[in-house]
């Protein structure tokens, strides 16, 4: 990926290596000019050629020099072009001059095309040996037409295939753009792979795709893929390297892709990226210099091309796609008006649309066939799931488990993990027993099991996962061969919850699922910053007095210590409280000190609202912005209320060690603003977990909890205690081996029983979370 830098020739830019990209560049052609009206006030040739530069899509450039901005714009409003005071009559301009502009670039790009082609074959080399097939992923768009004409140049045609994913969702430029390659390129072999699900029925079956729920591009993409792929060489178990066209300019994701990707999409699939490092002006300097632009869309002012409503457009694309190609979208238009008239006053619901808010859906929170559909019990060791409908036959998808070995009536025998468990299904319920026997990991595949057959609209995706031909879906009913199956579960552990649709319709975390009784405006729109404690710890009660900072600050600041556990509810004639025990105990090791706010962390979990909420409503590995939050939280509490209560939570994560530390959210810049990315605590100080169990001991009166209760409390907002899991974001699969390391170090304070299939942890019931502190080293 290449800078760029303008010369003294018309409208010719130079890439520079090793220099910052500050904004992406795109070609500007006359029939986008001619969109926004600008022929009443500039000449311009209708040619081929592009007559100016965009910069960052909506900044239109000439020789260097801005002569235009383009603002505002949506689903219903089209973009205003501003045009700068000196260029607003009499601009004349010209074709700009490919061959000028490939020459003045010609040693670096053939570099490029040298490095990608030699990269292709060599790669080609590699996995020809193992047997493997190679696909081309083809959508239509400029990165996959450069990707395909790379590879049409390193291999033979015979030595790949090109499948274009039909995802229903295509522009009609798209699909025209397909059919030009297939001329273009007559040799090669072109293939679609296609749901059997139109857009309209997968989006009434999963509601609105969302920026962290794009469930579409697995039903519509990598699924139909796969496939397709089977398909063709009859071979289930078929392994494929599939050369796509990912970048990574193109988003903060895929900034941290690597050129080759194993089992990222499925388990017998390699994903390599040839041009991955390629910046969008070598992009756009290939397609033109080789002829080979073909997609119309781009002649328009599309930046992107993809599908016709898409969560992570831009609202540029929003309004030039609706506007221009208004038919083809006025369906999955509809979809999203009819979720804003569902959760959104008549007033709001345009602006829900226009502003992309409905874009940051999470979960089944406000869709109409959202819910949990599940109720699971434990009663007498037995574990029944109440079904408010059941999609699938459970008799049916339950055989993914393991052998069932007897029946008697409505009542059978099962193996599981070489275990006999008998299980009963009635009209809307399915019990298991005994309970004592099970495992957390039979539980946690006896609740996908239940989710699949609660929301399973046969899409599919599980499908792509079984290596054995085992796994069937028809007509949308899901049939396990048992003869075949090997049970090795790879059909429940693709997605957290078994079910691409349970996984976007449930409402078990967040939402209105937890009573957010009183949400902190204490804060006002304050966070808790480092820097605030520091000032605290330094002059204790007297810092209020000092006016070093706001009184409205110094009252949020108040409010942050005593959830933080360090500053005493005012008594009668106190006007601030006074410090706690926690407090002197704490405040030597200083304000620096992650462990000091990791245990302001634990005790927000009990205290703080918002502090609670955002340990439960968000998931690991996941990045979010204020309007995400702020979506998140629903419709119980006026709009001020959600923003300064959101904005106190991340003004604490990105000036405190919680965020950056902790990892509970890194701030990520985003334009005038920042994404927060929840990476979750990897290597968590040991007295902090400690002090966090402890602390539950405290709370629920329990000092002999179990893996399996946290399993359970870590999926119910409602229960009195929170899991370390939850609070630090760890991942649950190392938990176990955490503790176990801790009650090594500190066996005063734990032990753990891990055998025999028990799951316990012991805590000293004369112990309590401040005696934790006593293991600290001394400052």
């Amino acid at each position: 990926m290449y800078g760029y830098e303008w010369t003294n020739k018309y409208n010719i830019y130079r890439l520079i290596p090793n220099a910052k990209v500050i904004k992406e560049i795109r070609p500007v052609f006359h029939q986008e000019l001619n969109y926004f009206g600008l022929n009443k006030y500039w000449s311009y040739p209708e040619s081929d050629s592009p007559v100016l530069w965009a910069e960052g899509i909506r900044r239109y450039y000439l020789n260097g020099e801005c002569i235009a901005d383009a603002v505002g714009g949506g689903f219903y409003t089209k973009p205003v072009i501003k045009i700068k005071e000196k260029y607003d009559t009499d601009l004349k301009l010209q074709s700009i001059d490919i061959d000028s502009l490939w020459k003045e670039n010609e040693r670096l790009m053939l570099g490029l095309e040298k490095t990608a082609i030699e990269f292709i074959r060599k790669m080609h080399t590699k996995y020809s040996k193992r047997g493997m097939k190679f696909v081309v992923a083809f959508s239509g768009g400029k990165d996959s037409l450069v990707l395909l004409d790379l590879v049409a140049k390193a291999l033979r045609p015979d030595e790949f295939v090109v499948i274009f994913s039909n995802t229903d969702m295509e522009l009609s430029a798209t699909l025209e753009a397909v059919e030009k390659a297939k001329i273009h390129y007559d040799k090669l072999h072109f293939y679609e792979a296609k749901s059997h699900l139109t857009a309209e029925e997968s989006w009434e079956a999963f509601g609105p795709p969302g920026r962290r729920l794009r469930w579409c591009c697995s039903v519509h993409k990598s699924v139909p893929n796969i496939l397709k792929i089977r398909e063709l060489t009859g071979d289930y178990s078929v392994q494929i390297v599939v050369f796509e066209g990912v970048r990574r300019e193109e988003s903060d994701d895929r900034g941290g892709y690597d050129y080759v990707r194993e089992g990222v999409k499925n388990a017998n699939q390699i994903n390599i990226s040839p041009i991955l490092e390629w910046g969008t002006a070598e992009i756009y300097l290939y397609l033109m210099k080789n002829k080979i632009m073909l997609n119309e869309a781009y002649y328009q002012g599309f930046f992107r091309v993809g599908c016709k409503i898409c969560p992570s457009a831009s609202t540029w694309w929003d309004s030039i796609a609706n506007d221009i190609y208004k038919d083809e979208l006025s369906s999955l238009l509809k979809k999203i008006e009819d979720y804003s008239s569902f959760i959104q006053t008549p007033k709001s619901q345009k602006k829900f649309v226009e502003e992309g808010v409905w874009k940051g859906r999470i979960g089944g929170f406000n869709i109409s066939n959202g819910g949990n559909r599940i109720d699971e019990v434990v009663t007498n060791n037995f574990l029944t799931y109440h079904f408010e409908c059941m999609e699938q036959s459970w008799f049916d998808v339950c055989k993914s488990l393991g052998p069932i070995v007897d029946k008697n009536e409505n009542q059978y025998v099962q193996l599981i993990e070489n275990k006999s468990f008998i299980f009963t299904i009635t009209d809307n319920s399915v019990s298991y027993s005994p309970y004592g026997l099970m495992t957390r990991e039979i539980i946690r595949k006896l609740r996908k099991i239940a989710n699949k057959v609660a929301f399973c609209v046969g899409c599919k995706s599980c499908m792509a996962q079984c290596p054995q031909w085992a796994f069937e879906i028809i007509n949308k009913k899901i049939n396990i061969q048992e003869e075949i199956c090997h049970y090795c579960g790879k059909c429940l552990k693709f997605t957290e919850r078994g079910c691409l649709v349970a996984m976007t319709l449930h409402t078990t975390i967040g939402g209105t699922s937890m009573k957010l009784k009183s949400m902190d405006s204490k804060y006002k729109h304050f966070g808790f910053r480092r820097e605030w404690l520091q000032h605290f710890f330094d002059n204790g009660m007297e810092c209020f007095n000092m006016n070093q900072l706001g009184s409205v600050q110094y009252y949020a600041l108040k409010f942050w210590l005593i959830d933080a556990g360090l500053l005493s509810s005012a008594n009668k004639g106190e006007k601030y409280g006074v410090p706690t025990l926690l407090c002197e105990r704490i405040k030597s090791i200083g304000a620096n000190n992650p462990l000091v706010w990791s245990i302001i962390w634990v005790n927000l979990a009990y205290t703080s609202v918002i502090s609670r909420w955002y340990m439960l409503s968000t998931q690991i590995g996941e990045t979010y912005d204020r309007e995400d939050l702020v979506y998140m939280l629903g419709d119980d509490f006026s709009q001020s209320t959600r923003n300064n209560a959101v904005q106190a939570l991340l003004e604490t994560l990105r000036h405190s060690p919680i965020g950056s530390v902790l990892k509970q959210g890194i701030a990520v810049p985003s334009g005038r603003s920042f994404r927060f990315y929840r990476q979750g605590w990897e290597a968590p100080d040991a007295l902090a977990l400690l002090y966090s169990l402890y602390k539950f001991a405290e709370v629920t009166g329990n000092n002999k909890p179990t893996l399996t209760l946290f399993e359970h409390i870590r999926n119910n907002p409602e229960a009195k205690g929170i899991s370390p899991v939850s609070i630090f974001g760890l991942n649950p699969l190392n938990f176990k081996a955490i503790l176990q390391d801790i009650a090594i170090a500190y066996p005063d304070y734990l032990r753990v029983v891990f055998q025999q299939d028990l799951d316990n942890i012991i805590l000293d019931s004369e112990k309590k979370a401040m005696d934790v502190l006593d293991l600290m080293e001394p400052s």
